[in-house]
Formats: structure tokens, sequence, C-alpha cells
């Protein structure tokens, strides 16, 4: 029998829709067009849950790190920040989340943010995250604010004792394409152009806090804006903050370590994305 018969007689037999999984050529995908984006979602996203209340999101942090003192320290020395508490305060004008939480573990675990870097010593818990959206002054379209808490830990650093500006960078990515999501139809923007200018050395085992808004939209392209932050608190054996200083974004020994702009454009392809940015 000569190749070409051989070739012939064999079909395959399942179909797309059957064996693809998160892990496969999404791209692929991608160019297959919209009439593909249900079995993307579909896989991502079981029986179309993409969304997690913030309540659950919390008892699910802690039940996936059990006896982690070194995150339950983080967790409460977060909650004294008095920027944590105004924003928890004013949950009508800002709603928090903990996007990576919410995302699905198959999808999570080959997430850069929320896998890769996600752990002791690097992104030491899931960071926090509150997001403000209203409708544009001008146009149709939506702005919003973004501001996030996070801790670095000692395993992330390029010169000894020192962050790696690269993952400064991946963070401002990160929280930007967060931010212009409400200025998409789709909810999904790629990065066009990213500048981070790093101000002051970032110091490893420090809570930093990120802000991020978005200040231009056209049509499917977004500009956004930000800058970083560290408190001057290294995480130890204490939960208790005594000087409530230390803890104020506006106190002394805050730093400033880095501010970014970026160009956000909405994918013609996005219908065919896994939307795991959207709120």
């Amino acid at each position: 029998m000569s190749l070409s018969q051989t070739m012939r007689l064999w079909r395959p037999t399942t179909s797309l829709a059957k064996t693809f999984s998160p892990g496969g050529s999404i791209a692929y995908l991608h160019q297959q067009g919209p009439s593909r984006s249900a079995v993307v979602h579909e896989q991502a996203f079981p029986q179309g849950q993409t969304q997690v209340p913030v309540e659950a999101l919390r008892s699910q942090a802690r039940a996936q790190a059990p006896g982690s003192t070194h995150e339950s320290k983080l967790d409460t020395l977060i909650s004294q920040i008095p920027l944590v508490q105004t924003l928890r305060d004013s949950h009508k004008s800002y709603k928090e989340s903990r996007p990576h939480l919410a995302i699905p573990p198959a999808i999570r675990q080959h997430h850069f943010v929320g896998g890769s870097l996600a752990g002791p010593g690097k992104l030491s818990i899931a960071p926090y995250t509150w997001t403000s959206s209203k409708k544009s002054e001008t146009g149709n379209s939506r702005t919003s604010k973004v501001v996030s808490v996070f801790h670095i830990g000692r395993d992330l650093c390029g010169h000894p004792g020192f962050v790696h500006g690269g993952l400064l960078s991946v963070l401002f990515d990160e929280v930007f394409a967060r931010c212009v999501s409400a200025a998409f139809p789709s909810g999904l923007g790629m990065t066009a152009n990213l500048n981070v200018d790093f101000r002051k050395p970032a110091l490893p085992d420090r809570v930093y806090v990120l802000r991020a808004e978005t200040v231009k939209v056209e049509g499917r392209k977004a500009w956004v804006e930000g800058r970083m932050s560290y408190l001057p608190l290294a995480v130890d054996g204490s939960t208790i903050v005594q000087d409530e200083k230390l803890l104020r974004e506006d106190g002394e020994g805050v730093v400033m370590v880095s501010e970014a702009k970026a160009l956000f454009i909405e994918p013609k392809f996005a219908d065919s994305m896994v939307s795991i940015y959207k709120s």
C-alpha cells in the first residue's frame, strides 16, 4: 500500500471542540474567527462562571495555603493600610477583586503573573485590586482607575537586594490591561506600546501600591498611565504595625520606584480570546 493510500484511509475521529485543551493552540483558534470563540470559553470557564464574589475569593485564598503564616500576616498587614481601608469603605465607587484567583486553575497555572510568578518568595499573595469605572465625558466609551496592592518577595531580584526591573514592567502591563478592559466592548486589550521610567531602586520584601488610570480612549485604542511605590515596611514577626505613618501612601519613607505609560488596542480577533480581565 502506498503512502498516499494510507493517508486517504486515515480520518480524524474527534472534533476540535472535543480535543481542545487550555494548553492547546489558541493562536490557531484565533485564526478561525468568532465561530471558535465558544470552544475557548467553554473549556476555559466551565458553565460560564467567570466571576467569583470577593468573600469567596478570600476564603479560596486561605484554603489554598493552609497554615501559611506568612500569607496570613501579609493579609493582615494589607488590611491595616489606610488606603486599603478607604477603598473598602468606598465600595460603591471601587470594586474589590483578586483577578488571578478568578482565573480557572487550568488556565492560571500557565498564566505568567498568576501562575509562574506566584508563590513564596515571589508574588507572595494574589494581588488585591480595586477598580473604578465610569462613562467617558466624550463619547460612549468608559474610562477607569485601578489601585493594586501586592507584596514582592526576595526571589525576584536582578542585582542582589534589588527587585528586577523587568518584573516592574510586567506588573505595569498586567494592571494596565485590567484598567483598560472597561474601555473596550469586548473587555480585552493588547499592549501596543509600554514605556517605563525607573525612578528609584525597588526593594524586595515590601508591600507595593500600583495606581493606573485610563487617560484617553479613541475607538479601539486606549492610553493608560500609572505609578508604583512601596511602603517602608518589611514583613516581620508582627502583624500589627504600631506606627500608622509607615502604612500611609503619602508618609515619610514611601518610595515611588517607577512610572509608566502604555497604549492598548482592542484586537480584531477579541471574540476568540479568553477574557480573564473583564470585570
